[in-house]
This record gives structure tokens, sequence and C-alpha cells, in this order.
């Protein structure tokens, strides 16, 4: 019944939240073993599904996350019941004024590993958060997101989930 930060970016499951915040939030992931200690940023640390840059031997030891004066994050998801994994889920980081920048939306439970949504981010760079920039960051999602269907939810089903969270993440 318990959990580490840890062991949960280590275990790297697509649906869980933790790996997707080390990825908004630009952390950096410790890792020691046999050959010493080395240092791999949360974007390039997870390759697919419950793969990661982990070498044999190898454990992760520390979770490193820059302050972020001026920031704000979010995180939402949609699941069937309270505590089950997220169908679709959304981290949220990005730069705070009259309009965003630095914009990183990752999302989980849509692909083998924490998705960013490039696009999206893009769509909604140097803008206010409106109705038309939340439409704009919604319609590239198609191009962001190939969202894998499963027992839950079928593919699209899961990409316009991505897109409700969109609009209530940027909202908030």
């Amino acid at each position: 019944n318990r959990g580490t930060i840890g062991g949960s970016i280590a275990f790297a499951d697509p649906a869980a939240e933790l790996p997707a915040c080390a990825v908004a939030l630009g952390a950096n992931i410790e890792l020691r073993g046999p050959e010493g200690l080395r240092h791999v940023e949360a974007a390039q640390f997870f390759h697919g599904l419950y793969a990661t840059d982990l070498r044999p031997g190898e454990v992760v030891t520390a979770v490193t996350i820059p302050r972020c004066a001026g920031y704000r994050s979010a995180i939402c998801e949609l699941a069937r019941r309270h505590g089950d994994y997220a169908i679709v889920g959304l981290a949220a980081h990005a730069r705070d004024g009259k309009t965003l920048g630095d914009a990183r939306l990752v999302f989980f439970g849509v692909g083998a590993k924490p998705v960013r949504a490039h696009g999206a981010g893009a769509a909604i760079e140097g803008r206010a958060v409106d109705d038309s920039s939340i439409a704009a960051a919604k319609a590239a999602l198609a191009g962001d997101l190939d969202p894998i269907g499963d027992l839950h939810a079928s593919a699209a089903t899961k990409l316009h989930l991505a897109g409700v969270l969109t609009d209530r993440v940027l909202r908030q």
C-alpha cells in the first residue's frame, strides 16, 4: 500500500500521474548504479510502455524539480471511479501572466509514455487564455496525440477527453 516518487517514475506506468508531472515540470532524474551516478532529464527518461533509461543495476535515487517562480501548474484526470488509474490525464505547467509562456501540456493514459502536446502548447504560447486560444489548443491535439484505445475507452474517446481536460486545465 505504499509507493514512492522514485518508484513510480522507475515503473513508468503510462497511466500514472507522476511520470507526466516530472516531464511537465522539467524534472531531472538522478540514477545510481554500478557505473556511478548520472542524471537524465525526465523528457528523455521515458522510452515506452514500462520502459525507461534505467540501466541494469541502476536505481532512481532522486528526482529534482527546478524552482519555477512565476509559473502555474495544474493536473486533471478522468477515471471511471475515484482512485482508479486515469482513462486520460493532463499535467500542465506554464509561465503565468497576461499571456501564457513556456506551456507544457503533458498527457498520460493516451500512449506508451507521457506525451507532451507540443502543438497545443505552441497554439497558446503568448496568448491570453480565452475561448479562441483554448479552441486552438484543442484543435492541435489531433496532431499531438495518437491515443491507444483500451478496455476503458476507444482512441477517439480518449482524444475527445484530452480536449475536455485541455479546456478545464487552461481555464484554471
